[in-house]
């Protein structure tokens, strides 16, 4: 039986002792420091080795969770099992790490302790006295077990950082849309209606700016630079009436927030809050609260030492006030091609900054804006050990909802490759904001951010 291993670099040493612990019991392990050649071509004997496998072990470490190299290896493990419909993959867990989405369900060999009771009950594994499957309540309970072992892991991390006055919200349109503002769409939609409306369509403008979507379809960016031609002056004006329309205020989400902005004896609040969203409603719940703050949406504002600084990257438009050419907004295709070509611009310096300095968990946000990955990527690259100190909320996806797609004649087989296309595009998500420098936290439902936050937030 031939086993490949994965592992960082870091854990070279335990890999070559698992190695030599594995051949004394009749299993060939694949260990690129021991089975490639001077001369030989890495990439390739590597990915042959993967075809001649019949297992993979990944060696879970907080080095090689990060590990581009490692991610890659497992992702290929995991499409093969999705084809063969068998277990490949045998994961290894040697210190307290974040362990992967797409291996939750899984137990590891745990080598946190004796090395010997790990390899027993690697070796239980790879090659079990009595072959059995594994029950679906099994997995689910590993799943479970997992899922909280690394959720601990990861709120620990941000509530140190928290704790010690480090820690930067980064608030994305899923803060605002929870307190009853617009989502993306729904404001382009509203705001073509205003526009066809100005051009004098006799009270047809909603079906107007319907048709227009479903008929046309172009991309967001574009619709967003329309509106800003078509209306002119008054784009402003307009985006403010359709933004505060319906009375937004406060939610769970915002007022979990404003909790962690609260400073206490026994710790200090938040860092700062970096915010995507033009609106105030955090601000007008800071005030409510009597906690100092201060917006900051343009060069040059600055904040005292005892305000909360709220940065409004993308621009800033309160309920009520004037508003001048000081409030301008990253909301059409040229203002978003500006912002991404001038690297120096306040609004890119004050990302990479908190990006640099501190620990930021963003709240709220995809992973969809191209500059915000540029940020990302730059300082990421930037850190020479590669060390992911940020987190992401994101939402696993529900595989009985995407098997509802699936027809009810198809085979087990096919509602099966449902569950297992889930565990592949979730681990590709989880890989592409890895190497953005970003851990991922895994919530079920939207729901349980608000819990999470005030969980940071507790003495």
């Amino acid at each position: 039986m031939k086993i490949f291993i994965s592992y960082s670099r870091s854990d070279k040493e335990f890999a070559e002792k698992l190695a030599s612990a594995l051949k004394r019991h009749g299993i060939t392990p694949w260990v690129d420091t021991s089975s490639i050649k001077v001369g030989e071509n890495i990439l390739q004997k590597t990915r042959s080795s993967f075809q001649s496998s019949d297992g993979a072990i990944i060696i879970l470490s907080a080095a090689s969770v990060r590990s581009q190299w490692v991610n890659y290896e497992m992702s290929s493990f995991l499409a093969r099992e999705a084809r063969q419909q068998k277990t490949l993959i045998y994961p290894v867990l040697i210190e307290d790490a974040e362990i992967p989405v797409a291996l939750r369900d899984r137990l590891y060999a745990d080598f946190r302790g004796a090395f010997d009771v790990g390899l027993e009950q690697l070796l239980q594994a790879i090659k079990p006295k009595k072959p059995r499957k594994r029950s679906a309540q099994k997995s689910t309970s590993l799943e479970k077990d997992n899922k909280e072992s690394s959720f601990e892991f990861q709120i620990g991390q941000i509530k140190t950082d928290y704790d010690a006055g480090n820690l930067v919200l980064i608030c994305g349109a899923g803060v605002s849309i929870g307190a009853g503002l617009p989502s993306w769409p729904v404001l382009l939609q509203s705001l073509l209606s205003e526009l066809f409306s100005e051009k004098g369509t006799d009270g047809r403008q909603k079906i107007m700016a319907e048709l227009f979507q479903e008929s046309f379809r172009p991309s967001p960016l574009m619709v967003a630079q329309y509106l800003k031609n078509g209306l002119g002056r008054d784009f402003l004006p307009r985006l403010r009436e359709v933004l505060y329309r319906n009375n937004a205020g406060r939610s769970d989400i915002i007022d979990a927030i404003i909790e962690m902005c609260r400073p206490q004896r026994s710790r200090a609040s938040l860092h700062s809050i970096v915010t995507f969203n033009f609106d105030d409603l955090v601000e007008r719940s800071l005030e409510t609260s009597s906690i100092k703050y201060r917006s900051i949406f343009k060069e040059g504002q600055r904040c005292k030492s005892t305000e909360l600084p709220v940065y409004h990257v993308h621009g800033f438009i309160p309920m009520s006030g004037k508003l001048t050419e000081d409030h301008q907004v990253v909301f059409s295709e040229d203002a978003y091609h500006s912002q991404f070509i001038d690297a120096f611009s306040w609004a890119n310096l004050i990302q990479l900054n908190h990006l640099g300095q501190n620990r930021c968990l963003f709240v709220g946000l995809s992973l969809t804006d191209p500059n915000l990955r540029r940020l990302l990527d730059v300082s990421s690259r930037k850190n020479p050990d590669r060390t992911r100190y940020h987190y992401i909320f994101r939402k696993r996806y529900d595989a009985s909802d995407i098997a509802h797609s699936v027809p009810s004649s198809t085979s087990k087989s096919d509602k099966e490759a449902v569950n297992a296309l889930v565990k592949i595009v979730e681990s590709l998500e989880e890989q592409d904001a890895n190497n953005l420098g970003l851990n991922v936290i895994w919530i079920d439902q939207f729901g349980e951010i608000p819990s999470i936050l005030q969980r940071i937030a507790a003495i």
